[in-house]
């Protein structure tokens, strides 16, 4: 199926979002497996050892500004996998447009054990509102699980306030306040925004949870265009986990940024995956 590249509209709900939360503040290729620290129980911790072999699998290239972006997901021979991500090629992120962009992309059909449909990669050149908080060009990386159909169905802002049973909810992550009128919360066709209550600033990177109906439906690392290009080591950033979640699979405990200096592409990954049952 073709994609397309959708334009940001100059101004919507989304701008919204970060006063909210201040508010709430107040709110197929060989790689050797490298050297993993995480839960014992996680993907990495079971596969990391030197002699293991792991295969990277990629989704269609779309491009973008004069290169590509594509998804990429990494997997043990056994079939764990260990990271998922985007990789955007160095060529992509040079003279970025002005205006924003939406690329939606299609995941490696190698998805075992994993519960992601598609991935769409935001391009911000001018942040969100208010510009104190995000008002650096950025990145916005959402990892759907849900299907492309479906989250173009995401419009009632009443099932955009019906939140996700405790259980399944992040620790120390939390909506915009109930102060704020449910059409403000919904970012339609894509979901409500959860941050954590502990939000750090200035805004470098950061991982955001997205629910409607109920559900969660997005798992989101966001990260300025500075820090990948000029700060992004590969360090692994921990991922707040709920006490379930809906679905059985493996889900990520990280995140991270790095530099691909031998494919010249930067990558916005999660990893350290969990089995729940």
């Amino acid at each position: 199926m073709k994609k397309t590249i959708f334009l940001l509209p100059p101004r919507s709900p989304f701008y919204l979002l970060p006063l909210f939360f201040l508010f709430l503040l107040a709110g197929c290729q060989q790689e050797s497996l490298p050297e993993a620290d995480g839960l014992t129980n996680s993907a990495a911790a079971k596969a990391a050892n030197d002699e293991v072999r792991v295969n990277t699998f990629y989704g269609p290239a779309e491009p973008f500004n004069g290169g590509v972006v594509r998804t990429m997901v990494t997997m043990t021979r056994d079939g764990v996998p260990v990271e998922i991500g985007v990789r955007i090629s160095e060529k992509a992120l040079e003279d970025l447009p002005e205006d924003g962009r939406i690329i939606s992309l299609d995941l490696p059909n190698q998805m075992q054990g994993l519960t992601f449909e598609h991935v769409d990669v935001n391009w911000n050149p001018h942040g969100h509102e208010p510009e104190v908080l995000y008002g650096a060009e950025h990145f916005d990386v959402h990892f759907y699980m849900v299907s492309e159909e479906y989250k173009m169905t995401i419009t009632d802002p009443q099932k955009g306030v019906d939140y996700p049973d405790e259980v399944y909810q992040p620790f120390n992550y939390f909506p915009p306040p109930p102060q704020v009128p449910a059409q403000f919360q919904l970012v339609p066709n894509m979901g409500v925004h959860w941050t954590r209550a502990d939000e750090p600033f200035p805004f470098t990177h950061t991982f955001i949870y997205g629910s409607y109906d109920n559900s969660f439906i997005f798992m989101e690392p966001m990260v300025t265009l500075e820090y990948l290009l000029e700060h992004a080591d590969g360090t692994a950033f921990s991922i707040a986990q709920p006490d379930e979640f809906e679905r059985s699979g493996y889900y990520p405990t990280t995140y991270k940024m790095y530099y691909d200096d031998k494919h010249k592409d930067y990558v916005i990954s999660m990893g350290d995956m969990v089995w729940y049952d």
